[in-house]
């Protein structure tokens, strides 16, 4: 049977990216892909596989559950874990891994860490700026006394920052680096001399090589997404033009019914949409249960044999109506393109970000974990 909708993931163009990056990086930077959620929409494992055979140095998540997952299939990899792990006091045989790196922002955290057998790669989050984990000033200070006191272990430090893709003026960015220094001179203070330092996300990757430190998590680029239009307008006039990235999924379904509808009538939900001419009308079988956003009804587009064609009405929960009037040839079980190239068209994520008022993380990462992947190369 043919899968009703799928996402086509590109080997070559995943191995592209983490190859473009590898160009900015010294070799003894170390490069994590970051496939926490899903991978962003395109599949934990299936992204795991790929951004192995290219290449990365650590896999990075949001949680243990992730975490433990890739340990199955990949026994000794180092896995970075970003997020909380909640009731970790009850959950050390869980931890006890010394391939995984936890980062962490409180001294019971690296407490319950430290008694591990074996002890976890222990990284403490400093507040920069981001007002989410981690600590900063003298909450910093006396989280560093408390683990050097206690006799407690530490191999990282790490930060992220807060507003790097939204400004072409980086004037935040750059206090966070000054933060940032002055934590690791107090961790060096404390004794805490050869700790893994880490800060760059995607955006930073790109823009800021005197952050790199010994670490890089890149997330939303090793999909072939820009961070946001000031990322790439800020890295164009620093000079790196021809620094590229290439989009690693392709959303797909078919057509599963046809139908010709006289002029005035109405199209789905709450009728809000109106025909003003005889409309021969597609039936694809996604909607927002599958992650197509509610907000495209009567605004967004598909690609049905290389030409666009309107979503019409409201999307439903596992349906939405196309106008291929224009389309003669198109017929049932032809494949159609939700994100991704058709021809000479493509739709982007980025097209559904602006089309829906959010960004293109969100766009991908809400697809449904029920939508098959497939590798093409």
């Amino acid at each position: 049977m043919k899968d009703r909708t799928w996402i086509e993931l590109s080997r070559a163009a995943i191995s592209a990216n983490l190859k473009n990056f590898r160009s900015l990086l010294s070799p003894k930077t170390l490069l994590t892909a970051v496939i926490k959620s899903n991978a962003y929409g395109h599949g934990l494992l299936e992204t795991a596989e790929l951004a192995h055979q290219a290449g990365a140095d650590l896999f990075g998540v949001n949680s243990l559950e992730e975490a433990k997952l890739l340990r199955k299939k990949y026994p000794t990899f180092k896995i970075l874990i970003m997020g909380e792990i909640p009731g970790l006091a009850d959950r050390t045989a869980e931890v006890s891994d010394p391939n995984f790196w936890i980062i962490v922002s409180r001294t019971e955290e690296v407490r319950i860490l430290t008694n591990c057998k074996p002890s976890p790669q222990i990284h403490l989050k400093v507040d920069t700026g981001m007002a989410r984990l981690g600590f900063f000033g003298t909450d910093l200070e006396r989280t560093f006394s408390e683990i050097k006191s206690e006799g407690l272990r530490l191999d990282g430090i790490a930060t992220h920052f807060a507003s790097t893709e939204d400004v072409l003026e980086q004037k935040y960015s750059k206090e966070q680096m000054k933060s940032f220094s002055e934590a690791v001179l107090l961790a060096e203070k404390f004794g805490f001399k050869n700790l893994v330092k880490h800060a760059c996300a995607s955006a930073s990757t790109m823009l800021f090589p005197e952050a790199h430190y010994d670490l890089v998590r890149v997330g939303i680029s090793l999909y072939g997404l820009w961070p946001s239009l000031q990322t790439r307008l800020s890295l164009h006039l620093s000079g790196k033009k021809d620094f590229n990235l290439s989009p690693v999924l392709s959303w797909k379904t078919r057509i599963v019914h046809i139908k010709t509808v006289p002029e005035d009538s109405f199209v789905g939900y709450g009728s809000t949409y109106q025909t003003s001419a005889p409309t021969r009308i597609a039936v694809v079988p996604v909607g927002y249960y599958e992650g197509l956003d509610r907000k495209l009804s009567n605004n967004g587009v598909m690609l049905v044999k290389g030409k666009r064609a309107k979503i019409l009405g409201r999307i439903c929960m596992n349906m939405t109506m196309l106008d291929i009037t224009h389309i003669p040839g198109a017929e049932i079980g032809d494949e159609v393109t939700i994100l991704g190239k058709d021809g000479e068209e493509e739709i982007s994520a980025d097209d559904h970000a602006n089309w829906t008022y959010t960004i293109n993380y969100e766009v991908t990462t809400r697809i449904s974990e029920s939508v098959p992947k497939k590798i093409a190369e």
